[in-house]
């Protein structure tokens, strides 16, 4: 599904979903070089399901030399058009680093565009720095969200932290 921009005209965000589309039907099919061409095109249009997309490209160096400067890059453009996954994708850019301030501040970003899944990341960097009443906060966040707004495997890994918590 695309992720255009709602202010883009309705023919041009049909394009840009019939791009997406394409691009990852091509993904699908293991062509990795085309679906990277036609995602791009879809990227600079503005959508940006297709920016997510490309950054995740750059950062597994998938069809594309690996780029941690361009997938920051498209990830911040997704995040800039409220895209909750390119945030939480940026914070796990940081994380890997061992840039944990800055990857909390990403995952806190990507809460508040209703990404309860990021909670998860955020409580596992609080257990690393011991603050075990942080971590049992954002864990119990995950437990209480909605269906739907959090994944089953993030609620049953939080049931299963709390538990070890003894909280």
């Amino acid at each position: 599904m695309s992720n255009s921009g709602s202010h883009r005209e309705p023919q041009q965000r049909g394009q840009l979903e019939l791009l997406f589309d394409r691009a990852c039907t091509r993904y699908d099919e293991g062509n990795i070089r085309s679906a990277f061409r036609l995602f791009l095109a879809a990227a600079k249009g503005g959508d940006s399901g297709a920016q997510l997309s490309l950054g995740n490209l750059y950062i597994d160096g998938a069809g594309v030399k690996r780029n941690r400067l361009q997938a920051l890059y498209w990830y911040r453009r997704a995040y800039r058009q409220g895209y909750a996954p390119a945030a939480a994708n940026i914070g796990v850019v940081f994380r890997d680093e061992m840039k944990l301030r800055r990857a909390l501040m990403w995952f806190e970003r990507a809460v508040k565009l209703k990404d309860a899944d990021a909670n998860l990341e955020i409580a596992k960097i609080y257990l690393q720095r011991g603050d075990w009443t942080r971590a049992a906060s954002h864990l119990r966040r995950i437990c209480k969200a909605k269906v739907g707004d959090v994944t089953e495997a993030s609620r049953e890994e939080a049931q299963r932290l709390l538990k070890q918590l003894g909280r």
